[in-house]
């Protein structure tokens, strides 16, 4: 529950670690959110900082999905994007930002719902990318039809 006037972690598009207070408890608040049933796919996009707009500089992001029982990854890092190797869906699929925004997402990205949160808790804790999961090039945004 939000005591404070701050807006729920899962209505940010964008979550920066170091704008996170130590009482904010992201996987938490997100699966709060996944627990009382989704009609559509939730993402948010974890970095360390928060993009510069003026020089559209942007460290490595760890996207994430929730979607009842799957949810999805994608670790971006420059032009380069990564999905678990494990990932179930063929073809993209569409999530939204912050239950807003659509997005689509590559294939192979959706997995179970538990290793979604699990890479959340490693990427929160370490900054790095999550090593709970396996990870392969992603497909190429030429490819979507």
């Amino acid at each position: 529950m939000v005591t404070d006037s701050r807006a729920p972690i899962t209505h940010w598009g964008f979550i920066a670690r170091d704008e996170l207070s130590d009482d904010v408890d992201v996987v938490g608040e997100v699966s709060a959110l996944n627990a009382a049933g989704v009609d559509v796919g939730w993402m948010w996009e974890l970095g360390e900082t928060r993009p510069d707009p003026e020089t559209e500089e942007e460290g490595p992001t760890l996207a994430f999905g929730v979607h009842n029982a799957v949810g999805f990854l994608q670790w971006h890092d420059g032009a380069d994007v990564l999905v678990p190797t494990t990932g179930t869906n063929a073809d993209w699929v569409e999530y939204r930002s912050a239950g807003l925004h659509p997005a689509l997402i590559r294939p192979h990205a959706e997995v179970p719902v538990e290793l979604v949160l699990a890479a959340v808790v490693e990427y929160l804790d370490t900054g790095q990318r999550p090593t709970c999961v396996e990870w392969e090039p992603g497909a190429s945004l030429r490819s979507r039809s």
